[in-house]
């Protein structure tokens, strides 16, 4: 039973739940969900809100839901506190603020679901994933016969929910964990399997930006050293030139030079993840695999990363592997979608296809349970679910 398990034994579903059974334990009078379900995938969330919602209605207990995600905050909260800058900015029932937000800030919480990327197609394919399969040391294959192809400047999204396998594919691009079948090409030449056997070259023109930023630095180095160490490692700079190269990338990731002495606990969340974009621009790469770099940022901190991202690409000709749960990001950055389940691939195609009906059943299951702006939309939902279920079907 879940009862006997460790806390590194169980999905990050599962903990929330035992956190949110460990709060109300003592029959609290008031909770408080600080973003509880942010780095969860979008199917979980809808399990994980629907059990937070009951257990705060069936023992009627008052409850402070902080996050800056709306949809989510639509189907939790009766009024919304908005604040900036450790103030309020507007305070209001959900249905009227969502309806008709009064403040130019509130409004521009919405804005990171407008951007839209328009889809492009080539068929210069610089990276080719071909019939991997991977596991972790006596486990069971955690990618099974995966094949993805990869068109040069453009960006393809990895998408699917948790223990799908999106971030072990990207691992095994980039040789932190070598397939035990199957083969990656790059620019029509094979990888090596492994990190170690990987030449210099073949290490900088294959970039990641990680999710967490804050344990993706070392947090005595200051910025200066971030970025500057792949600027000495891949492009043996030194001196000015060097220093010329670090103010040239601070400028690209819309920073100045009063962050070079920086050391990470002094940077905001979404400059840090400028910051990593910076170190992986540094390398002069070719690819860059993105894996949810923006799911802990707030709704405006995450349209500036994603508009800067774009601005990159096209300025440099950048090619994207995006491994992302959030469908929006998906719509704001991709070109391709990969739909990957249970180490699979399951659907892949340009963006128009796949997010245009009819849809394959998990591919629905993943659309559907992205959280609208619709106080009922929870609701909707499980209900539509239940009625669809066998045990409601009799």
């Amino acid at each position: 039973t879940i009862g006997d398990r460790y806390p590194h034994q169980v999905s990050g579903g599962q903990l929330q739940r035992v956190m949110t059974a460990m709060a109300m334990s003592p029959r609290p009078d008031l909770i408080i969900f600080d973003e509880p379900t942010t780095a969860l995938d979008v199917t979980t969330q809808v399990e994980v809100l629907a059990a937070m919602r009951r257990i705060v209605e069936h023992y009627h207990t008052a409850a402070i839901y902080i996050t800056h995600d709306l949809a989510v905050v639509a189907q939790m909260a009766d009024t919304i506190k908005v604040l900036r800058y450790g103030e309020t900015v507007e305070d209001a029932e959900t249905r009227k603020m969502l309806s008709h937000p009064e403040k130019e800030y509130t409004k521009s919480l919405w804005s990171v679901r407008s951007i839209e990327k328009d889809e492009e197609r080539s068929a210069d394919i610089i990276l080719r994933v071909d019939h991997i399969d991977a596991s972790y040391t006596g486990s069971a294959k955690v990618l099974d016969d995966v094949s993805i192809e990869v068109p040069r400047g453009h960006t393809v999204a990895i998408v699917g929910e948790s223990g799908s396998g999106k971030s072990t594919a990207a691992r095994a691009i980039t040789g932190l964990l070598p397939p035990s079948k199957g083969q990656i090409l790059f620019n029509g030449k094979p990888l090596p399997a492994t990190l170690e056997k990987r030449s210099v070259e073949q290490l900088q023109k294959i970039q990641m930006i990680y999710q967490m930023a804050d344990t993706a630095m070392n947090p005595r180095h200051t910025v200066r050293d971030i970025i500057g160490r792949p600027l000495d490692f891949y492009l043996g700079l030194r001196g000015r030139e060097r220093d010329q190269r670090l103010m040239e990338l601070i400028e690209m990731i819309e920073l100045d030079e009063s962050f070079i002495d920086r050391l990470p606990a002094e940077l905001s969340g979404g400059q840090k993840q400028r910051i990593c974009i910076a170190r992986a621009l540094a390398a002069a790469p070719d690819l860059i695999i993105c894996d949810e770099v923006t799911s802990a940022l707030d709704q405006i901190v995450q349209k500036g990363i994603l508009e800067l991202l774009l601005r990159l690409q096209k300025e440099l000709g950048l090619t994207y592997i995006f491994i992302t749960h959030d469908i929006a990001t998906v719509k704001a950055i991709s070109d391709q979608i990969v739909v990957m389940l249970q180490g699979q691939v399951v659907e892949q195609g340009m963006k128009s296809e796949i997010l245009s009906p009819p849809y394959p059943e998990y591919t629905q299951l993943l659309l559907s349970s992205v959280p609208e702006m619709d106080p009922d939309w929870l609701t909707g939902l499980l209900k539509s679910r239940a009625e669809e279920s066998p045990v409601a079907k009799g």
